[in-house]
């Protein structure tokens, strides 16, 4: 079936092009609502756009993502931002998923490849909803990191979206929130763990443990952001000079199920920080032993698999006096990024000390 494609923008003159040049093959219709932009945003979108329409700006992005929605005329919707790409190879799979759109598909989930390092390894990934069919009436819900709680027959693909931006938001999104609080708005259980994840990012530790605490107080959080609170939660904790309440907070992000690297390696973490390297090995063996999850709703770091472990381990080897055991983790975590400069730093250590006779 035919796919709209509908996008919300601002200020994006240098970067919605590559964009739209990245999806326009794949979709019927473009549809562009400009929020607001002082730059050439609206004349590059003219270009492609079947349809660009001015938006007052409401401080709320789920308002904008729905109001682009409803100009939509296409059976199916995708959604982007003006950051995001879709490569040639996923382009391929998303034309090859366009046949299946046949009406009995509710929405489909899309790997988000959010975050990369230096050598554009991905960082951060998890899925989002991110084609929904135009009648089935999911509205997107919250100020800020918007979403949509999708059901029905909801399809699974590995069709990524990568995210380009390297810049943070500042504190644009931390002022949405303060300003809707201050206007008495409540903030949702969603709502209050990005408001704590904005705090975290502006360096607002102790406000942010806080608003961690206060999320998870909340009976309604979904499950995956619990998670992930616990940990960050039990990170700040930490480097507030409060580690023990670290490690606990830590740990409660293994009660539900079998624990995910993610949480491993913040124990681990926690354990170093503290001097404890017996434990700090347990956790890092631990994490690197773990699977790498499938795609899912949680932020998955891949590192959290093999490379961070693997160097932390190459450290806690390495100050344990166990030289065979910290080169052979390093090199594990060469495997894992072959030109990474820590680990290459590492190795030309590990030699520098052989020549030296100085190695065990």
């Amino acid at each position: 079936m035919e796919l709209s494609l509908c996008m919300i923008v601002r200020d994006e003159e240098s970067c919605l092009e590559r964009c739209l040049l990245s999806v326009k093959e794949a979709v019927d219709e473009i549809v562009i609502l400009d929020t607001g932009s002082r730059d050439a945003t609206r004349t590059v979108a003219r270009r492609y756009a079947d349809r660009v329409e001015d938006y007052a700006w409401q401080d709320d992005f789920s308002a904008a993502r729905n109001a682009s929605f409803a100009l939509a005329t296409k059976p199916y919707i995708l959604w982007l931002d003006a950051d995001d790409v879709i490569e040639d190879e996923q382009r391929m799979k998303l034309l090859a998923l366009k046949p299946r759109l046949d009406g009995s598909v509710d929405a489909v989930m899309m790997p988000y490849h959010y975050a990369h390092d230096e050598n554009g390894a991905v960082t951060m990934t998890f899925e989002r909803e991110r084609i929904v069919r135009r009648d089935a009436g999911f509205r997107f819900e919250g100020i800020v990191h918007e979403a949509m709680a999708v059901g029905g027959r909801v399809l699974h693909e590995d069709i990524a979206v990568r995210h380009t931006r390297r810049h943070s938001a500042g504190r644009r999104n931390l002022e949405l929130y303060e300003r809707a609080r201050a206007r008495g708005i409540p903030l949702s259980a969603r709502d209050l763990y990005y408001y704590a994840r904005e705090l975290d990012a502006c360096g607002e530790t102790e406000r942010a443990q806080r608003a961690y605490a206060a999320f998870l107080a909340r009976p309604d959080g979904w499950a995956v952001n619990r998670e992930d609170a616990h940990i960050e939660r039990g990170r700040l904790l930490y480097a507030l000079g409060r580690g023990r309440e670290g490690k606990a907070e830590a740990l409660c992000a293994m009660a539900d199920g079998a624990p995910r690297a993610e949480a491993l390696c913040a124990m681990g973490e926690i354990c170093l920080g503290l001097g404890e390297l017996e434990a700090a090995e347990f956790w890092y063996r631990a994490a690197l032993g773990s699977e790498k999850p499938g795609n899912g709703a949680a932020f998955t770091n891949p590192a959290a698999y093999g490379y961070i472990p693997a160097m932390q381990l190459c450290v806690i080897y390495d100050r344990m006096g166990k030289r065979a055991l910290a080169e052979a983790m390093n090199e594990r975590a060469l495997l894992e990024r072959p030109n990474d400069a820590a680990a290459l730093k590492n190795q030309r250590y590990f030699a520098e000390n052989d020549k030296n006779g100085s190695g065990r």
